[in-house]
């Protein structure tokens, strides 16, 4: 079984679309704490809409976002390694979110993790998905689809 995960960023709501298609993917988890964005097509409403339109579930799982104080931590050191340990620590009672993120995966959806940005090295959905792959027990994979290719996770985590 793959999980997969995509960051919108730099594609438009066709290119978006297609990535997802071409994996097969039919649900996506968004993993936004707001899922409002600025571009096109990629806030919440419109987003389910689109997605939609080619048959995919959209399912919000804000509860797994980034608070802001982190992120304005972020912004201000650009230390992921600590930004990410601080994030663990955030989600270590949301289990339960993850565990029903992996049942889906087990009745055999094809689930993509959504966040913005497109390096997943530097987006909480990486941690998301090693601690979803944790629970798994039966080798589950994680691929990162950006750029047209789908790439195995690289990270240290695993």
């Amino acid at each position: 079984m793959t999980l997969y995960t995509i960051g919108y960023e730099g594609l438009d709501e066709r290119q978006f679309i297609a990535h997802l298609t071409r994996h097969g993917v039919n649900v996506v988890a968004d993993v936004r704490k707001l899922p409002l964005s600025r571009k096109k097509g990629f806030s919440k409403t419109a987003l389910k809409e689109m997605l939609k339109q080619d048959n995919i579930e959209y399912l919000n799982f804000r509860d797994l976002g980034a608070p802001k104080k982190l992120r304005d931590e972020l912004y201000q050191t650009w230390n992921y390694d600590r930004f990410f340990e601080k994030y663990l620590k955030c989600i270590e009672d949301k289990q339960d979110i993850l565990e029903a993120i992996h049942g889906l995966i087990n009745s055999g959806k094809k689930i993509s993790l959504l966040c913005y940005e497109r390096n997943p090295e530097q987006c909480h959905r990486k941690v998301v998905a090693e601690q979803i792959k944790k629970l798994d027990g039966n080798g589950l994979e994680i691929k990162h689809i950006r750029s047209g290719k789908t790439e195995p996770a690289v990270s240290c985590r695993q």
